[in-house]
């Protein structure tokens, strides 16, 4: 029987990467014959551009074709997560006939956590095999689910009286804001629906490993605790799910990494989304400056109040001046330091031999790409469940050093800590060997991966 997969992505580069490399696997390791990712999408040329630098090879049976939406006179105000979910909830029509259209009919659907509502439509078709995946941690779709479980009130009063939630089998997980949770209702009441609608999928595929979270991933498997709220949905870590670096790439970045000294250089970047503010970024500056060590800064124009802004400013390019960091900070710094506007090639940065450290805004992807390449962290969360990925590097793994933004803006002289912390020969030891073991026993994970039990999970009916 000829095997077609159906992947859809949400918007942003934190759901396309995953999704399509669990693409590229399912068609050279699970014995698919033909995979159609869908990416949805308000700015196809951009996600394009960038999409086309995670793909290291054509196959004419792995095809890629986008939804187009036009968000024009919408309103996606609020959290990331309300716009993100509203975005797919406007593409189901088009998803729906996206999908109708596709030679031979899909058997397998699967589409990311922000996508739930999309599993309707595999229903409606009926397509077999329907499956989310997780782009995030697993601690995060435990968060999801057992939020989903609890009545508004419960949920309420969990977190107005404790300030955390706590998870069967997990560590609790603790919120800003807790003493008036009416204050992101629209963004509570999206991830209980998110929850409810993973429960209605064959499967749920998890972008990570034993290795990173084997206390969460107990508790799925345990159907006393977490394995209960999933209602027999079984769950599978199978990160993880990054793109390799392409050996041969040519950019300016990496010659300059090849004039720099082994694990000497600090690589700074907030992600394809991630914004600072005028007086933040000028923060950052000095206290690069300050640290005495070499760096390689991926910058974007200001944003006051939004720090997810990135994701969705198409004006920004590579072609703007930097003129909102310190006068005089280029050329005092251009011995020792390379500024990048908007994009660099991260894969290929953090597997770059010179490259010692990262301070990362820790979205999944760029936890996982830091962990697959030995590469210690500075944990710097801007928004949604970054700060729970930067609690668990810095503490359950202790792979980052992680600085304290609760009180606003991070002042030059925490950042040249924090910063030392990682890089310094001494300071940072264990945080690199614990990486470095990381880096290992994620590697023989993602060998077992290709072989075990979700293999054949597709292919029985």
């Amino acid at each position: 029987m000829e095997i077609h997969g159906v992947l859809v992505a949400s918007p942003g580069m934190g759901h396309a990467v995953p999704i399509l490399e669990l693409g590229k696997r399912l068609l050279s390791h699970h014995g698919f014959n033909r995979v159609t990712v869908f990416p949805v999408t308000d700015d196809v040329p951009r996600s394009k551009s960038l999409i086309g630098k995670t793909l290291t090879e054509e196959d004419p049976n792995f095809v890629i074709r986008f939804i187009q939406l036009d968000v024009s006179g919408q309103d996606l105000t609020g959290s990331l997560l309300t716009k993100l979910a509203e975005m797919m909830r406007m593409a189901i029509p088009q998803i729906r006939s996206a999908v109708m259209e596709l030679e031979p009919k899909p058997s397998v659907f699967v589409v990311d956590l922000l996508g739930t509502e999309a599993l309707a439509v595999a229903k409606e078709l009926e397509i077999a095999k329907k499956h989310v995946l997780v782009t995030t941690s697993a601690w995060f779709l435990a968060l999801t689910v057992y939020m989903a479980s609890l009545d508004k009130g419960t949920l309420f009063k969990h977190l107005s009286s404790y300030g955390a939630l706590l998870i069967p089998g997990c560590t609790p997980v603790k919120f800003d804001r807790v003493q008036d949770p009416s204050g992101y209702v629209r963004e509570l009441a999206e991830s209980q629906r998110i929850g409810l609608e993973v429960v209605t999928a064959d499967g749920v595929f998890v972008n990570t490993c034993h290795s990173l979270e084997p206390v969460t991933i107990r508790s799925f498997l345990d159907h006393k605790n977490l394995g209960l709220v999933m209602n027999g949905v079984p769950v599978y870590p199978v990160g993880p799910l990054v793109r390799p670096a392409e050996p041969d790439l040519k950019h300016e970045v990496l010659d300059w990494l090849d004039l720099q000294p082994k694990g000497s250089v600090v690589y700074v970047s907030f992600g394809s989304g991630g914004a600072l503010t005028a007086e933040q970024t000028m923060e950052l500056a000095y206290g690069l400056e300050l640290t005495g060590f070499r760096f390689v800064w991926v910058v974007r124009p200001p944003a006051e109040h939004d720090p997810s802004a990135s994701m969705f400013d198409k004006g920004t390019n590579q072609t703007e001046p930097i003129d909102f960091l310190p006068y005089g900070f280029l050329d005092r710094t251009k011995d020792i330091g390379l500024v990048v506007k908007t994009w660099a090639p991260q894969e290929e940065i953090l597997a770059h031999e010179a490259t010692g450290g990262f301070v990362s805004h820790c979205g999944w992807n760029s936890v996982l790409e830091s962990i697959v390449n030995g590469v210690p962290m500075v944990a710097w969360p801007l928004y949604s469940e970054q700060k729970m990925n930067a609690w668990l590097v810095s503490e359950e793994l202790k792979i980052a050093a992680r600085v304290d933004a609760g009180n606003g803006v991070v002042k030059k002289e925490e950042i040249v800590e924090m910063v030392k912390r990682v890089m310094d020969e001494e300071e940072g030891r264990e945080m690199r060997e614990n990486v470095k073991e990381l880096k290992k026993k994620t590697a023989e994970e993602a060998v077992k991966n290709l072989s075990t039990p979700q293999a054949a999970y597709f292919t029985q009916y």
